[in-house]
C-alpha cells in the first residue's frame, strides 16, 4: 500500500510542477507576442505621423499656390480697370488677401501639428505597453519558477508524510535514475 500511495504522490507532484512550468512559459510567450504587436503598432503610428507631416506641407503648398493665383487675378482685374495694385483700394485688397492667407496657412500648420502629435502620443503609448508586456513576460517566468518550487516542496512534504505513515519503500525496486534521485536527497525521501 505504501508504494502506490507514495508513487502517486511523486507522479502527481511531477505532473503539477511540469504544468506550472509550461503555464509560465506560455504566459511569457504570450506577453512577448503582445509586446511585438505593440512595437509594430508604434512603428505604424510613427509612419503615420511622418505621412501626416508631409500631408500638412503639401496642403500648405497647395494653399500658397491658390493664394498666388487669387492675387494674380486681383492684380489683373485691377490693371484691366486701369488701377495700379501698389496703392489705394487695390493695394488694400492685396494686403487683406495676404493677411487672410497667412491666417489660413497658420491654421493648416496647427491642425497638421495636432494630427502629428496625436500619432506621436499613440506611438509612445504603444511603446510603453510593449515595455509593460516585456516586464510581464519576465515576471511570469519568475512567478512560474516560484510556483514550480512551491509545488515540488509541497509534493515532497506530502511524500514525507506518506513515508512516515506507511514506512519507507524499497529503493532497489526502482529504476536506476529514480534510485539515484532518492538516495541523493535522503532528507526528503
Amino acid at each position: 500500500m505504501c508504494l502506490p500511495a507514495a508513487t502517486l504522490a511523486l507522479v502527481a507532484t511531477g505532473i503539477s510542477a511540469v504544468g506550472t512550468g509550461i503555464g509560465a512559459i506560455q504566459a511569457s510567450n504570450m506577453a512577448n507576442y503582445r509586446a511585438k504587436i505593440e512595437e509594430r503598432n508604434a512603428s505604424i503610428e510613427r509612419e503615420a505621423a511622418n505621412q501626416e507631416a508631409q500631408n500638412t506641407r503639401d496642403a500648405a503648398l497647395q494653399h500658397y499656390r491658390k493664394v498666388a493665383q487669387l492675387k494674380g487675378q486681383q492684380i489683373v482685374g485691377a490693371a484691366s480697370n486701369g488701377v495700379v495694385g501698389s496703392f489705394g483700394t487695390a493695394a488694400d485688397t492685396l494686403a487683406d488677401t495676404d493677411v487672410l492667407a497667412t491666417e489660413d496657412a497658420g491654421r493648416i500648420y496647427r491642425q497638421g501639428e495636432q494630427r502629428v502629435r496625436d500619432h506621436d502620443i499613440a506611438a509612445w503609448n504603444n511603446q510603453a505597453q510593449a515595455s509593460a508586456d516585456r516586464t510581464t513576460a519576465s515576471n511570469s517566468l519568475v512567478k512560474g519558477a516560484f510556483d514550480f518550487g512551491s509545488t515540488v516542496l509541497g509534493g515532497a512534504q506530502q511524500y514525507s508524510q506518506l513515508k512516515q505513515k506507511y514506512g519507507a519503500f524499497r529503493v532497489e525496486k526502482l529504476t536506476p535514475s529514480a534510485r539515484e534521485t532518492i538516495t541523493s536527497y535522503p532528507g526528503i525521501f
